[in-house]
């Protein structure tokens, strides 16, 4: 899975204001691909790059647990024997701070009930986020979940007026389908499609043609 060069542009300048914002020296972003595996799709520095490498070999670590139960994973100093983060990533937390990483925050990117992948942000010095800090960090993983959602999987046909009468009546079905607003339904749509690693107008034709049919669970 790969990212558009204009969503990769985006994703950069949204973690680049998070990561002042937040307090924070850098960050990783990881999508779940459709074979519910764990690809890197952005890192803001060599340190980032081996967290998330870090993660991924040994199958453990902040942005797994965050992927896995769906909730925010914070941890404000690595170093802390008591924290259980200790006993949950034992291999991560020491190699980690090989690296000089002090504090590391993950978050899980969803849209309703699916998961896109995870954000990770780290700190060299330790210390828990603020209120104002973790708001800038959750309204960047939200940024950054509907980045995602902009990159085409594959080239669209050709009739861009007809593929997108098409993606705005699947719309308009799930709107009511869902109960819910046209903007969710639009993101609801696209989600759908990228977890499934097709493409959105192939999704809401399926869903016209009432070949398929999505649910508040999905």
């Amino acid at each position: 899975m790969s990212i558009h060069p204009a969503p990769a542009g985006r994703i950069d300048r949204l973690f680049r204001s998070c990561f002042d914002d937040a307090g924070v020296d850098g960050g990783g972003l990881s999508v779940t691909t459709k074979n519910g595996e764990r690809e890197t799709l952005y890192v803001s520095d060599a340190v980032a790059t081996e967290v998330e490498r870090l993660q991924f070999t040994l199958g453990e670590g902040p942005c797994v647990d965050a992927t896995n139960s769906g909730t925010p994973v914070l941890v404000a100093d690595l170093g802390d024997p008591t924290d259980v983060a200790n006993e949950r990533w034992p291999v991560f937390v020491r190699e980690a701070a090989r690296f000089g990483v002090r504090a590391v925050f993950a978050f899980p990117i969803r849209i309703g009930a699916i998961s896109l992948g995870a954000v990770d942000l780290y700190r060299l010095t330790p210390g828990r986020l603020s209120h104002p800090e973790l708001s800038s960090a959750l309204s960047t993983v939200d940024a950054a979940g509907l980045a995602i959602l902009d990159s085409p999987e594959e080239p669209v046909d050709p009739d861009s007026t007809s593929t997108s009468m098409i993606v705005h009546q699947a719309a308009g079905m799930l709107m009511v389908q869902l109960d819910c607003s046209i903007d969710e339904a639009l993101v609801r749509l696209r989600a759908t499609a990228f977890t499934e690693g097709i493409a959105v107008h192939r999704l809401a034709a399926d869903i016209v043609r009432r070949h398929r049919r999505l649910t508040k669970e999905e």
